[in-house]
């Protein structure tokens, strides 16, 4: 990890426990171990520090985005049991909810949206829009495979999602992320998803 890298890192894991405000340049330089000519050699100041990170995070947000019609294409893999399980694994928890970098960050953002409207509608985007949309083409796709009608597949993605919330919350944004915590989480997740399909 480069000096850069680990100021950003650093610098991450105290905004999102103490929010951005909280902490202060010689916080930051103190746990990294430098000084705070090094830390100004990287970084205009604080703010550049939260602007990279976010720079950072829309940059995996769009990557991830980039790739969901690609696997929401593919066919189902052998033992899965329904269809977006792939993308729920790989897009909802591997590469966004579990990944440390996506999950201190959401962290962060669930403090600084008072306080920052630009992370408050980043926030708003990776949080809400972004994953309804894609849980509604999910279930839109089912619709016209014949699993549902359309009507019950648009109620049916609105208690999904309101349940994913849910779980996200209590799992995955509720104190440490541990192994166990998101093991749960993946197990509720598709129960829940398996439930919704075995009742039609």
């Amino acid at each position: 990890m480069t000096t850069k890298e680990k100021i950003m890192d650093v610098a991450l894991h105290m905004f999102s426990e103490r929010g951005y405000e909280a902490v202060s340049i010689r916080d930051i330089c103190g746990e990294v171990g430098i000084k705070e000519s090094t830390l100004y050699y990287h970084f205009k100041n604080k703010k550049d520090i939260l602007d990279s990170l976010t720079a950072k995070f829309r940059e995996h947000i769009e990557g991830l985005l980039g790739g969901v019609d690609e696997i929401a294409d593919e066919p189902a893999a052998e033992g899965q049991e329904f269809v977006g399980e792939k993308m729920m694994d790989t897009y909802m928890m591997d590469s966004y909810l579990f990944e440390p970098f996506c999950n201190l960050m959401i962290r962060l953002m669930m403090i600084e949206q008072f306080h920052n409207e630009e992370i408050r509608e980043l926030y708003e985007k990776t949080m809400f829009t972004d994953p309804y949309e894609i849980q509604m083409d999910i279930f839109m796709r089912l619709a016209k495979a014949g699993t549902f009608t359309e009507n019950e597949a648009k109620w049916l993605v609105r208690d999904y999602h309101a349940y994913m919330n849910m779980l996200t919350y209590k799992y995955l944004l509720n104190g440490e992320l541990t192994e166990e915590r998101k093991q749960r989480y993946a197990k509720e997740v598709h129960e829940y998803m398996q439930r919704i399909m075995k009742r039609q």
